[in-house]
């Protein structure tokens, strides 16, 4: 959900009283006045970088960008980022471009990237919280600061792609991959896990062109390509304790409800399923959660809006929206971002098979993870609305968002807790991603501002989302950290 984004005095929205249709204008225009600087920026032939973050959201969004620049035949060059560092705007201050367009990144960095991009024409399109004020220089594209709520109405991808369909209406065909970038983004979160505001928009525009295709199903990860009991251990949004990463275990569940995993040699998918089975399965998973003593209301989020993208090759992983962004979100968490870029431009030879081969891998970990917090109490602190899980040489550093996001949206420990993932980075520094609940934003909660403030009083940086955001801070205060943001969020939410 693209970290360390800060928040400033310009990150609000639209004020209220601004009606829904003239805030559709004004982002239509908007976006129109920023395709026209593009596209004169190409007509002169000049060199355009993409610069895009590194999670699904962020590579989908650098995917749309780099193939509409790339569309108005002028040289184009892409940059995946974690984040954006004073030492990384120098890096890509070297890079020889004439001009520069973020993705899914840089709102909440306009400081550092007008201090140090000062030559360059800057484009930056993105859907975070803002910090600062843009320069001359900068052609500021943000659906959040026109009034549009960045973590459930319109995602990174979904952004680039308002501006790709704005520099030519052809672009329309890059809608499927802004659908996949929401949903990996998990920006489902109309009912029965539908989209809402312009990610349907969006959507609306990929099933006219007949690219995604809506129906109402089992949401599970292989829900057309994997054997049923591998289709359910896969799963991780929610997290199925004892059952996510448990195969053995899966396969017993079905035996106890007289599903048969097989006809002839062939495995059963859970595309094969009757309703009646379908049913049969999620009252036994509502059972079993509830002897562990956990709430059986998280298998119902497993009933909801499946996208089917029309074009992808059936029984394939990329056929499935959601499976689609999760095998990039993978690749931008264990390290092989440039993989997913690939997958988002077309290619579905080498770069389709490592990929896979990379998910199975970031499975295997998210599993290892989710089964020490749940099985060892030693794991996490829970301390009033706040709940902790140190995961300092356990949790890998880029895996910290993952782990908070999967643990909050499992309602593993109710819908009135902030989840705080710690780790320690390979610079020596402390990393904690938070993740809130809609009932917490409700009551005040800004996880973004509250980290956003807090961090550089502990020699680190930080931001994010209301809902969800992370930070980096010195190791020797991360403990006075803690203790201080604790304080925070229980005087907020009270």
């Amino acid at each position: 959900m693209g970290e360390f984004l800060r928040i400033g005095h310009t990150s609000q929205l639209q004020p209220h009283s601004t009606s829904p249709n003239e805030r559709r204008l004004e982002l239509q225009r908007t976006a129109d006045e920023t395709a026209s600087i593009i596209r004169e920026a190409a007509s002169k032939e000049s060199t355009i970088l993409t610069v895009t973050h590194f999670d699904a959201d962020g590579l989908t969004a650098g995917a749309i960008a780099f193939e509409a620049v790339k569309r108005l035949n002028t040289i184009a060059h892409l940059r995946i980022v974690e984040n954006l560092s004073e030492k990384t705007i120098e890096e890509i201050g070297a890079i020889d471009a004439d001009f520069i367009m973020f993705s899914d990144i840089g709102s909440g960095y306009l400081d550092i990237v007008s201090k140090g991009l000062k030559n360059r024409e800057i484009v930056i399109a993105d859907h975070h919280q803002v910090l600062g004020e843009a320069p001359p220089n900068l052609h500021h594209f943000n659906t959040h600061l026109l009034g549009f709520n960045g973590s459930e109405e319109i995602s990174g991808a979904g952004t680039a792609y308002l501006l790709a369909k704005a520099i030519d209406p052809k672009n329309v065909d890059l809608s499927a991959l802004a659908i996949v970038g929401c949903l990996g983004d998990q920006q489902d979160k109309g009912p029965k896990r539908s989209l809402i505001g312009l990610n349907n928009e969006i959507l609306e525009d990929a099933v006219k062109a007949k690219l995604v295709e809506v129906t109402q199903d089992l949401v599970l990860f292989g829900r057309q390509t994997r054997p049923i009991h591998r289709a359910i251990a896969s799963t991780t949004t929610p997290f199925l304790p004892g059952l996510s990463g448990e195969e053995d275990r899966c396969l017993a569940l079905l035996d106890s409800v007289n599903i048969p995993t097989k006809v002839d040699d062939r495995w059963r998918t859970i595309s094969d399923l009757s309703l009646e089975e379908k049913k049969r399965l999620v009252d036994k998973i509502i059972q079993h959660m509830i002897s562990l003593k956990l709430s059986g209301e998280v298998a119902l989020e497993l009933i909801g809006s499946v996208y089917t993208l029309s074009k992808e090759e059936p029984s394939t992983p990329l056929r499935d929206a959601r499976e689609y962004g999760s095998l990039l979100n993978a690749c931008g968490r264990m390290g092989k971002p440039g993989l997913g870029v690939a997958l988002g431009l077309g290619d579905r030879g080498a770069s389709f098979e490592e990929a896979q081969q990379v998910y199975s891998e970031y499975r295997k970990f998210l599993s290892k993870y989710m089964n020490w917090i749940t099985s060892d109490p030693k794991s996490l602190v829970q301390k009033g609305h706040l709940v902790i899980v140190r995961g300092e040489g356990v949790i890998d550093e880029n895996m910290t968002g993952a782990v908070s996001s999967i643990l909050s949206s499992s309602n593993l420990f109710g819908g009135s807790k902030v989840t705080l993932v710690v780790t320690a980075t390979k610079e020596g520094e402390s990393k904690v991603s938070a993740r809130g609940t809609d009932q917490l934003i409700e009551k005040g909660l800004n996880l973004g501002k509250i980290l956003q403030d807090l961090s550089p009083k502990y020699g680190g940086y930080g931001g994010g989302h209301a809902i969800a955001a992370g930070a980096t801070v010195e190791r020797q205060s991360l403990e006075s950290f803690l203790t201080q943001f604790e304080k925070t969020v229980e005087s907020t939410i009270k």
